[in-house]
């Protein structure tokens, strides 16, 4: 038997070491269960304040690892996403932080690490879809769950971080009442090169994802691995107001009361009529004026539950 065929299998583990408490006995739990399942022990990549995960993402696959794991909220799982889309390289989420907005749409366990491990090292592996944003700056920028502009990225910003962490979900309920009364912006819309008329706008979001906060299926219908986005438009409804979106969240009516509308497509463009604060899966990004949103149709490859979820 020659030396390759030998060679024991071996992931590269990415980690934020500030979403972990006892980062030696999460380290620990990991080499161990790597241990049971044949593999030899993970070699390890920590993230940093000046790196939210590119660097560790690019050292670790310059490693030649078997599987690609993260430990870290959406931000270090998208960053890490952003080098292994296209490699073809198993990408395996160990959650930490609050959101974990992919992870909770693909039914991986949240809270559970022993639970994620084992879906990691012994899931099926399933290709999904990465959308891309370009603002007025002209980055192009990988998202797993949504990107867009407007309440959305207002309330992700006004998010405090030490509330996140003690109250989870809640903290964002606190950032929503203070920023749901603002002014909407004039938006301009178009999908797959159709254009739409100009409408008053609170939020224009791109979706990979049916769901993008606290379970919440904003996004009727989305699927990410279906090759599409959907874009999802929230209106200023004087008559319906907040208690008429929550109903068209709820029911999942849309292009009804006129508080949502949702298209789906590969490319979307918009035109706003005032520089409006913009995010990508949670984090924002900056003010823009313009931008648009594509598909990279099955270009980073998950490992999932058996039998696999997909939403």
């Amino acid at each position: 038997m020659d030396a390759s065929s030998s060679r024991r299998r071996r992931a590269a583990v990415i980690i934020n070491p500030s979403k972990f408490g006892d980062l030696a006995g999460t380290r620990s739990l990991v080499d161990a269960f790597a241990d049971r399942c044949g593999w030899a022990e993970p070699a390890w990549f920590e993230t940093s304040r000046d790196d939210s995960g590119v660097a560790a993402a690019v050292a670790a696959v310059a490693d030649d690892p078997d599987l690609v794991c993260v430990m870290g909220g959406d931000g270090t799982v998208r960053a890490v996403a952003s080098v292994l889309r296209g490699t073809g390289l198993p990408y395996g989420l160990l959650p930490g932080g609050t959101g974990n907005l992919l992870a909770r749409n693909l039914g991986i366990p949240v809270n559970s690490l022993p639970d994620a491990l084992e879906i990691a090292f012994l899931g099926q592996d399933r290709a999904i879809d990465v959308g891309l944003a370009t603002f007025d700056d002209g980055e192009e920028r990988a998202f797993l769950v949504m990107g867009g502009v407007g309440v959305d990225a207002d309330i992700m910003e006004q998010t405090d971080g030490a509330l996140k962490k003690k109250v989870g979900w809640g903290a964002y309920v606190v950032a929503g009442g203070a920023t749901m009364f603002r002014g909407g912006f004039g938006a301009t819309l178009s999908v797959d090169g159709e254009e739409h008329a100009s409408s008053d706008s609170l939020m224009v979001l791109a979706c990979n994802c049916s769901s993008v906060v606290a379970n919440i299926e904003l996004a009727t219908g989305a699927q990410v691995d279906d090759g599409n986005l959907e874009l999802v438009m929230l209106r200023p409804n004087a008559v319906a107001g907040w208690v008429g979106v929550a109903i068209d969240v709820a029911t999942g009516m849309r292009n009804g009361m006129a508080s949502l509308g949702q298209w789906s497509g590969r490319q979307f463009h918009f035109e706003l009529d005032r520089p409006v604060l913009a995010e990508i899966d949670g984090d924002p990004v900056g003010e823009t004026r313009s931008g648009r949103f594509g598909v990279d149709p099955g270009a980073l490859l998950v490992r999932l539950p058996v039998p696999a979820r997909l939403g």
